[in-house]
Formats: C-alpha cells, sequence, structure tokens
C-alpha cells in the first residue's frame, strides 16, 4: 500500500511489458525501435538488450489483460491508446518490490537473531533503503533491480534453511537472467556451509567433495546459461550478449565510453558515487534534495555501517565475499547508474548487507537496543524525504 500510494505512476519505460506482449504474440522483436526504449537494432529488427527475467514475470497480467471487459476498461484506462502498459508494468514493480520487502522478513527471521531485529530488518530493507524508490518507479532498469531481489531473497530464504540445493541455483537463475553480474557471486553460497558439499575424512587434511550437491546447485544455472546463450544466437547468430555491444557503440553513445562496456578504468567513477556523492544543498525548499546521478551509500541509508559490527564468522565472510565480487564486476561497468536514487548497482547486494547489518546490531545474547532502532529509524527518514521529494513533489537534479 504504501510503495503504490508513493509511486508516480506509469513508467514511459515500459520494455519489459512490451516485451511480454511482443513474446505472447509469438516474436522476439519489434520491426522498429520504439523512440523511448534501450534496444539493439540488428538486420531491421528491434531487440531487447535487458535478461527476461521481469517480462517472464509480466507475461500472466499482459495474457489476462486481453480478456474482455477488463481490456475494454484497461484501453478506456489508456484514453484508446492500446494498453497501459506502463502502467502494468509499474503495477508489478510495486508488488514485486513489496514481496521482497515480505520475503525479507522470511529470511532474517531464520537468522540467529531475536524476532525484533527480524522486524525492524524487513522495515529497513522496505522503507531505509534505496529499493522503496526504484520499486515504486517500475522502469526498465529499476524493475530489474525488484525481480533480481526477489531471486536473492528467495535463495537466502533456502540458505538459511534446508538449503537445498536445486532451489538454491534456480533462485540464483532467476536472479541472474535479471542482473548477469550475479553469476559471478555465487561463490558465496558455498562459503558459509561447507558441510553441504564436502565430505571430511578422518584421516584425510583435504576432505571431499560432494559432486551430486555441487552438480545440482549448478545444474539451473548451466541451464540458463545455455538458455541465454540460444536466445542471443536466435536474435544475433552469437551466444554472446551482443545486444549491450550494439548500444554502447552507437556513434552517438561510443563517446561516453571510451573503453567499451567493461574495463578497470571505469572505478574512479563508480568509487566516487559509491562513498563521496552527497546530496544537494540549497537554500530554497525543500532544502536538501537527493541527486539524481547518484548518493553515497552511507548517506541514503547509515544503518549499513553496523554491518562491519557483524560477527566475525563464516556466514559473515560469506556475505563479505558475495558483496566483493559484485563491486568486482559493477565498478567495472563504462556507467554508474545514470539516474537514479543512491548507487542503484549496490541494490544486487543489499539482501546480503542487510544480514550483515541485522547480525551487527543484534544477537540473542545481545539483543536490539534503541540507539540500533534510532538509526533505522533515520535511514527510513531520509528514504522518505527522498521518495517524498522525486516523486511526489517531482523535483529532479543532477547537481
Amino acid at each position: 500500500m504504501v510503495y503504490a500510494a508513493t509511486s508516480p505512476g506509469a513508467t514511459a519505460y515500459d520494455q519489459y511489458a512490451l516485451f511480454a506482449k511482443v513474446l505472447l504474440e509469438g516474436g522476439l522483436s519489434l520491426p522498429e525501435r520504439p523512440p523511448h526504449l534501450e534496444m539493439a537494432e540488428y538486420l531491421g529488427r528491434a531487440y531487447f538488450t535487458n535478461p527476461p527475467t521481469p517480462a517472464l514475470l509480466m507475461l500472466p497480467v499482459v495474457w489476462i489483460a486481453q480478456f474482455e471487459p477488463l481490456h475494454a476498461w484497461l484501453v478506456k484506462l489508456q484514453g484508446g491508446w492500446g494498453l497501459p502498459l506502463g502502467l502494468m508494468q509499474t503495477g508489478v514493480s510495486v508488488l514485486i518490490g513489496a514481496i521482497d520487502v515480505g520475503l525479507a522478513r522470511v529470511a532474517l527471521g531464520r537468522l540467529p537473531i531475536t524476532r525484533a531485529a527480524a522486524n525492524w530488518g524487513a522495515l529497513l530493507f522496505g522503507f531505509g533503503t534505496i529499493h522503496w524508490y526504484h520499486a515504486t518507479i517500475g522502469s526498465v532498469w529499476y524493475f530489474a533491480h525488484a525481480t533480481h531481489a526477489l531471486g536473492m531473497w528467495l535463495c537466502l530464504i533456502e540458505w538459511f534453511g534446508k538449503a537445498r540445493p536445486l532451489l538454491m541455483g534456480f533462485f540464483l537463475a532467476i536472479a541472474f537472467w535479471s542482473r548477469m553480474e550475479t553469476i559471478l557471486a555465487v561463490p558465496f553460497v558455498l562459503i558459509a556451509r561447507p558441510e553441504l558439499w564436502t565430505l571430511p575424512r578422518a584421516d584425510e587434511v583435504i576432505p571431499r567433495l560432494r559432486w551430486r550437491w555441487l552438480f545440482t546447485l549448478a545444474a539451473p544455472l548451466v541451464a540458463v546459461l545455455a538458455l541465454n546463450c540460444l536466445y542471443n544466437f536466435v536474435r544475433f547468430g552469437t551466444i554472446e550478449n551482443w545486444g549491450y555491444r550494439m548500444l554502447i557503440e552507437k556513434p552517438e553513445v561510443a563517446p561516453m565510453y571510451p573503453y567499451g562496456l567493461l574495463s578497470w578504468r571505469y572505478w574512479p567513477g563508480h568509487v566516487h558515487v559509491f562513498f563521496n556523492a552527497w546530496p544537494i544543498v540549497q537554500p530554497t525548499f525543500p532544502w536538501i534534495l537527493p541527486s539524481v546521478g547518484g548518493t553515497a551509500i552511507w548517506i541514503t541509508t547509515p544503518a549499513f555501517l553496523y554491518a562491519f559490527r557483524a560477527p566475525l564468522d563464516r556466514l559473515t565472510a560469506a556475505c563479505w565475499v558475495g558483496i566483493l565480487l559484485f563491486l568486482s564486476l559493477l565498478f567495472q561497468h563504462c556507467g554508474t547508474g545514470m539516474t537514479q536514487l543512491g548507487y542503484r548497482f549496490a541494490l544486487d547486494f543489499y539482501p546480503l548487507l542487510i544480514v550483515l547489518v541485522m547480525r551487527g546490531m543484534d544477537s540473542r545474547e545481545k539483543p536490539i537496543r534503541w540507539w540500533h532502532i534510532g538509526i533505522i529509524l533515520v535511514s527510513i527518514f531520509i528514504n522518505a524525504w527522498s521518495v517524498w521529494v522525486l516523486n511526489i513533489l517531482r523535483i529532479e537534479k543532477l547537481w
């Protein structure tokens, strides 16, 4: 309800809803590129460049919208110009973003922390981080973050529970086909629970591997990698993610990305946004504005500082390894997120960061205290203010 009430409405970047409509019609492309969409043009057709998980989640919504009397009502809502795909995409983003918050509560409830800490942790993720803002927008880039969080939280729920490898692999595959850098961070699931995939022997220094467990974990990931290669081959005649290259190699775009799609030379820009970017301060109302070019992660959510207080054990090591693996690739990307609140690429590892924060604030021996709740409330206030300025007042400034 809060996400819906604070959403600015239909997104103009309705790529996933449009792609879902194309899939239902039996195609993979459009005859020409709509001017408002980020698409790759190849052999006279326009193809979607982003991974398709969000579009697959849109399929049942777009399919149901084809039936009367719902179809006629939706077309009328759009002013007679077809289905309101932008509104539908934003609605699904809001719904999935809200589900992510519920999944966060389930995952945190499986940690060795108090029930109060699990509740506050879910509130921190849902309202004290930039997840709130991005889930309410529903644009093509932000919607992918919401679906990625869906896969990550489901994976953590299983990881903290029975740790069935097939389910963990499947949930990671969902996250991967939303945000492809996830594939690099997969080893984090192995670090915290070596008893699942190793077989210690009393007379051997090095334990033997449980190959069946490892193969079962890898099977969904290998399957989605193969599917992604097939998806690219059908569209472009190559298994490479060529769509991204075609986007950044356009003459009007190429000068912005002189080192290609990925390069270590892009690190300074990411480091600046991640650590050093500040909000905009002005002498007139509303005085403090979030810069849509980016704001440092510790400013948008100061509670994240408690991640460094997490106990030194395998679970903490696993979370930090996952975060660092994500960052090692994200910091090489040719862009720093363009328009956003905070540093949106960090949303890829926010579930791991939330786990660290709540373990740093709470344990069953030392439950969460009032000052911990206070910094969570400060984080919620910062993000509520940002959502109000950006979504309600519609004030967007880069500097």
